[in-house]
């Protein structure tokens, strides 16, 4: 049971770091508008939901290699997770990005 808490936290971890970490560095080089700002352009928010889901992906890849015959738990674990994070989060910020992108997000 440890194994299996430990992977979805530390996968979680990873895939929240990579696209907060990739988030950051597109605001700094001035490729997403400044923080606080609305994000409202269609390839903008493409981009940011590709990379989100290729961590996303790699995140559950690492979680189902450390939980081992727990995979399948670990891997519903953070979906479920990951829904109800984007869920919260597009509540908060309904305005800052199109609707597409909170809907596909959830």
């Amino acid at each position: 049971m440890a194994r299996l808490i430990l992977s979805i936290i530390g996968s979680w971890i990873i895939g929240a770091a990579l696209s907060t970490g990739t988030d950051h560095i597109f605001h700094v080089t001035n490729v997403y508008p400044p923080y606080g700002e609305p994000m409202m352009d269609n390839g903008l928010l493409l981009l940011a939901f590709s990379y989100r889901a290729v961590f996303t992906i790699f995140a559950c890849y690492l979680a189902a290699i450390w939980a081992k015959d727990k995979a399948r738990n670990a891997i519903w674990a953070l979906g479920i997770i990951g829904t109800v994070l984007w869920l919260a989060g597009t509540i908060a910020m309904w305005e800052f990005a199109q609707p597409w992108y909170n809907i596909a997000g959830i």
